[in-house]
């Protein structure tokens, strides 16, 4: 599998993706507040307000800002079609998402019903707009790659991520008898296996053999693995049917999403393994990092299977999967393609000189700082199942890398704002 040629004529204003860039790590800062604002342990159940709070702080309001901002930036780049009005596009879901994901946030912590349906509309709003003007870009763009295959996959489990939580919260918030089991485990499901899984290979297919000068993926596995990984999702819905107790699909399903994940990361480690420059990478470091952590969330994640008797098994692979495998690489994404970004545009100005090298722009140290802060807080949250103190640990290294990464992008950014002085007065 090659590696497309970027369409970089269309790429839009560097303000768009920089603004879900830099909003981010505030979301992050917010999820460890709450973690220590409400009375016990928040791990100790996936249903304790502290942690519903908290991860969505985590997926709405960190993950998703990145993940809206970096397709702002790779549907013209990869794809070859810019969104319709993209600065529009990007006002309409980024002010919704940030005013959604707080409001959302806060309803859960403090369970207050008026915050959820005033959050509920507004994330609707954000993430139609978002996914609409993405499918419309996807449709018209000329590009046939398998990265394009993976995005559209992952922007319609968005779809459905989105219709199962705006039905949850209003649900929830006007106190409706809805089956919420079997609509949270669809909801989490699409989320995570579906939203970020799939636009996570998506993106891999073009970062890790360009970023980190890697051999491409094989054909094979960027023909099969998201279409798989899809229908796998369509089959782990099956039992949100009525009168459905498609028990034996259900593991099946799970049993196939882990396989093929780790298929993944086994696949993305061998390439890393034959890169051409050995010099040590912090942002490779993440990667690995994540995919390591995305192996070991499959064992977990397959052991309630054979040892239904032992205790949090699944909340250690959702933590796995969460933080270790799906925050880390969102780490080193963002330190790759942010002063990509800034060196890009700089670049594209006319004035070569002054333009500073990609590793000048975000200093090393303070990315292998934040890689070994990630690595303490996943730790803590691993042993804050078992252990209550842990979780103020979890708490500090969420907030420190909150505070590492806005300090490293708003220096990316001040950088970028100052050289652009300087080539105005040349």
């Amino acid at each position: 599998m090659k590696v497309i040629s970027l369409s970089t004529e269309q790429a839009p204003l560097i303000s768009i993706p920089l603004r879900f860039f830099i909003t981010a790590p505030l979301f992050l800062l917010l999820a460890g507040i709450i973690l220590v604002s409400g009375t016990g342990n928040p791990f100790a159940s996936i249903h304790t307000p502290a942690l519903l709070a908290a991860t969505h702080c985590i997926t709405l309001g960190f993950m998703s800002m990145i993940m809206l901002g970096a397709t702002h930036q790779i549907l013209p780049v990869v794809v070859g079609r810019p969104m319709p009005i993209s600065w529009l596009t990007a006002w309409l879901t980024f002010i919704p998402l940030a005013l959604g994901a707080l409001l959302l946030s806060a309803g859960l912590m403090l369970s207050k019903p008026v915050w959820l349906n005033l959050a509920w509309p507004l994330l609707g709003l954000a993430f139609i707009t978002f996914i609409s003007a993405s499918l419309m870009s996807l449709a018209q763009a000329p590009a046939r790659n398998h990265t394009k295959t993976a995005i559209l996959l992952s922007i319609l489990a968005l779809a459905g991520t989105i219709a199962l939580g705006m039905l949850l919260a209003h649900g929830h918030a006007n106190g409706f008898l809805l089956p919420y089991a079997k609509l949270a485990t669809a909801h989490i499901g699409l989320s995570l296996g579906g939203w970020i899984m799939l636009l996570i290979v998506g993106v891999s297919y073009q970062v890790v053999p360009m970023f980190q000068i890697t051999p491409n993926y094989p054909e094979w596995l960027g023909i099969f693995l998201a279409p798989a990984l899809f229908i796998v999702l369509l089959l782990s819905l099956l039992p949100l049917m009525p009168n459905s107790e498609q028990h034996r699909v259900t593991i099946f399903a799970q049993t196939l999403f882990w396989f093929l994940a780790s298929s993944f990361a086994v696949t993305t480690l061998i390439l890393q393994s034959k890169r051409r420059r050995r010099v040590a990478d912090a942002t490779l470091s993440f990667f690995r990092l994540g995919m390591v952590s995305l192996i070991c969330a499959a064992m977990f994640g397959l052991a309630p299977l054979f040892f239904p008797d032992i205790d949090h098994l699944a909340m250690l692979s959702a933590v796995l999967f969460l933080l270790g495998f799906a925050m880390s690489l969102m780490h080193g994404m963002l330190y790759k393609i942010v002063p990509f970004l800034v060196w890009f545009h700089l670049f594209r100005c006319g004035v070569k000189i002054s333009v500073p090298n990609m590793k000048e722009i975000i200093a090393e140290k303070w990315m292998w700082r934040h890689l070994w802060l990630h690595c303490s807080t996943l730790i803590a949250a691993i042993f804050s199942l078992w252990w209550d103190m842990a979780v103020w640990l979890v708490s500090l290294g969420l907030l420190l890398q909150s505070i590492i990464l806005g300090y490293s992008l708003v220096t990316a950014i001040l950088l970028y704002k100052h050289i652009l002085k300087r080539i105005e007065v040349i």
